[in-house]
């Protein structure tokens, strides 16, 4: 266990929403811990600790939850975030437990790095996907893919299919799905100046 996967969090009774807004205005956010069998456990996190947390751990991976103090921490999954829509505040979480002894699934997110290259050579990068569906026991879950696309040339794709896996993690997704492809600039200038000759042409017409 890292200390960046592990968060302290305690236990909350089921009360009014009048309370969760109290206890939100005293940097604690909501939680649930849910899996294995077990009775839902309903915590608080502290606000600061948890966007520490995951600005240097993320959203994905394996977290450790230590509930009220005890040991050991359970494993976790953050199986969904809800937000504020302006502000993007978190306002609830969501953590599913795992065992070590069970495979899971789970999103890897997908680092690309080199398109500095690209942009020397005047060559454009179209990006797909962002991140991908893995299926392997939770301590095995990559902590990210990185796509090179520096030696790529106009007309490469990279698709899910040419991701390097470990031997021990199995993919969950359409292996010619999209991760990104290089295009020549002038392709998208072209493509830009019909689409406006287009929607002039509309214009006049409805004139």
């Amino acid at each position: 266990m890292t200390a960046d996967s592990a968060l302290a969090c305690k236990t909350r009774e089921k009360k009014t929403k009048g309370y969760l807004r109290e206890m939100m205005k005293e940097e604690l956010i909501p939680g649930i811990v849910y899996g294995q069998e077990k009775e839902p456990t309903m915590i608080f996190l502290n606000r600061r600790e948890l966007y520490k947390k995951m600005g240097s751990h993320g959203t994905r991976g394996i977290f450790h939850l230590e509930i009220d103090g005890k040991n050991p921490p359970l494993m976790a999954l953050v199986r969904e975030v809800q937000k504020k829509p302006v502000t993007g505040h978190i306002i609830h979480i969501d953590f599913l437990t795992v065992s070590r002894s069970e495979k899971v699934s789970s999103k890897v997110g997908i680092s690309i790095v080199g398109e500095e290259e690209l942009i020397k050579k005047g060559q454009v990068l179209q990006a797909g996907i962002k991140e991908v569906e893995v299926f392997c026991l939770p301590q095995d879950i990559p902590e990210l893919f990185s796509v090179d696309v520096s030696e790529m040339e106009i007309g490469d794709r990279m698709v899910v299919g040419d991701l390097v896996l470990p031997p021990e993690v199995e993919l969950n997704e359409d292996a010619e799905t999209l991760i990104c492809s290089v295009l020549h600039p002038a392709k998208s200038e072209v493509e830009s100046e019909t689409e406006e000759a287009e929607a002039e042409a509309d214009a006049e017409a409805v004139q």
